[in-house]
């Protein structure tokens, strides 16, 4: 799934250096894309400290904001990243809420820290408590293709009634 992901990101014309954040072992088998930059947690430490180690690299090196995109929205595709682009000049962050609204399927934040990281049970509503304790211009991006994720069994079936062909696709199929 991450495979399809990638190669999304990095046909992208938006997105000027792409980072992903894992463990070591779980990373060496995307070391074959070129055009990502990766790094390695010391160990696993959960999501919140693997965006932020990904979120401070991208400050140390000057960046004014940042994307995080998970690696289980197979759905996502270049026309909804051209729709996401339209909508930064206006805000400071864009959120997109999980299907089910418990988690965070997508954060744009513009400056990297204008808000923090908290992607453990319920992250969406912390995220836009965050937003709405700042009074930040923000925009809620309701997006199918990058609200549904692979969270349970039910997911399968959704994904891959929808996806294309693909690696994920393929893989799929092994578990229907």
């Amino acid at each position: 799934m991450l495979f399809d992901i990638c190669d999304v990101l990095i046909k992208s014309e938006y997105f000027t250096e792409i980072v992903l954040v894992s463990s070591e072992e779980e990373i060496t088998q995307y070391e074959s894309y070129d055009d990502i930059t990766y790094l390695r947690e010391n160990e696993v430490n959960g999501v919140d400290n693997a965006v932020e180690l990904g979120n401070k690299y991208f400050i140390e090196k000057g960046f004014d904001a940042t994307v995080v995109i998970p690696g289980d929205i197979p759905l996502i595709h270049n026309k909804v990243l051209d729709e996401l682009f339209n909508l930064i000049k206006d805000n400071q962050v864009i959120i997109t809420p999980s299907r089910k609204k418990n988690g965070t399927n997508l954060l744009f934040r513009s400056p990297p820290d204008v808000i923090g990281t908290s992607y453990d049970n319920n992250s969406y509503f912390r995220h836009l408590d965050m937003i709405k304790a700042k009074n930040l211009q923000h925009w809620i991006y309701l997006e199918d293709s990058i609200r549904l994720d692979l969270d349970e069994p039910e997911d399968i079936k959704i994904i891959n009634e929808r996806l294309l062909d693909s690696r994920t696709k393929n893989l799929l199929k092994k578990f229907n």
